[in-house]
């Protein structure tokens, strides 16, 4: 099962469909194995030897046509590189004969709630016990918070949890914690040892980072510019850049890691101004990808 990783969307995401393939086809020698995958200059698409499995699911994630793919379920709206590429993948699932079934509604607000109104509406699968896990997720994605500090210095547990998963949430994260997803609430979850472990540094990771954010960048109209380019900070956060600059409109911020140079913009849903652009679609166009509502391109070529 391939899905989003470093993202706690991608994270509850697999944990349902996890919950739905074995409600449908119950087996007792099934193994589920997880893959985290993440967008940027070195994974433009899915490899092919990492759909070698009897069924081969992808969740939240760009589409990537192989007669070995199954499942896929995905809200973004440049999962397909193309309308033609959308059309090909439908036109193949129609002829599989039922043995391919795929999901897209770059309408819904996560891939997670897709997959929750999908099993009760087409499988007549209620992800029952797992309610709130869904809105948690929906909620993360979307923005769904009062003002960007709420989300930002992560209070409730669920967002303790959306905290360690953006920052380590790596192929052996996800294998360890989307069993426990399925048999422990979040709250539980939250405050387990390993979490505690990987939630103490987060607090001053945070502060620092708002610093960077606050002396780097700059407001140019309703527009926070951040170049962060000639160093390697950590990001720690979601909406980092809309607690730095509350009134800005749009964010851009061009940032350096140890393997790629990653543009990210995204609107500012508590600005109180209307969103003018569809960033996923400006993003697209420079190779990178997204939302309506945030984006990224990545180039590892820019990398010394």
């Amino acid at each position: 099962m391939l899905t989003h990783g470093y993202c706690m969307d991608g994270l509850v995401s697999a944990a349902l469909f996890t919950r739905l393939l074995s409600t449908l086809s119950p087996r007792s020698d099934r193994i589920f194995a997880y893959r985290s995958c993440g967008y940027g200059p070195k994974l433009k698409t899915v490899p092919k030897p990492w759909l070698a499995a009897q069924e081969n699911a992808i969740l939240d994630f760009r589409y990537a046509e192989d007669d070995r793919l199954t499942w896929y379920f995905d809200h973004h709206k440049t999962a397909f590189s193309a309308e033609s590429e959308r059309r090909t993948a439908e036109d193949r699932v129609a002829g599989s004969g039922g043995r391919r079934r795929l999901h897209y509604d770059p309408a819904c607000t996560s891939c997670a709630r897709l997959i929750a109104q999908v099993s009760a509406e087409v499988y007549g699968v209620a992800l029952e016990g797992l309610e709130e896990l869904v809105d948690w997720a929906d909620r993360v994605d979307s923005a769904r918070f009062d003002d960007p500090e709420d989300a930002f210095f992560a209070r409730a547990p669920a967002l303790i949890l959306a905290d360690v998963v953006e920052r380590h949430g790596d192929t052996a994260f996800l294998g360890r914690m989307i069993p426990q997803l399925l048999e422990r609430p979040v709250d539980e979850l939250a405050s387990t040892g390993e979490i505690a472990e990987l939630t103490k540094p987060l607090a001053a990771a945070k502060e620092v980072f708002l610093k960077t954010l606050r002396s780097a960048g700059q407001l140019r109209g309703d527009i926070a510019v951040v170049d962060l380019a000639e160093g390697t900070p950590t990001p720690a956060g979601k909406f980092a850049t809309y607690v730095a600059f509350p009134t800005c409109r749009y964010s851009v911020v061009l940032l350096r890691t140890k393997e790629q140079l990653k543009l990210g913009v995204g609107y500012n849903p508590w600005s109180g101004k209307e969103r003018l652009h569809d960033i996923a679609a400006i993003c697209q166009r420079e190779g990178g990808g997204g939302h309506s509502v945030v984006g990224g391109v990545a180039d590892r070529k820019s990398v010394v």
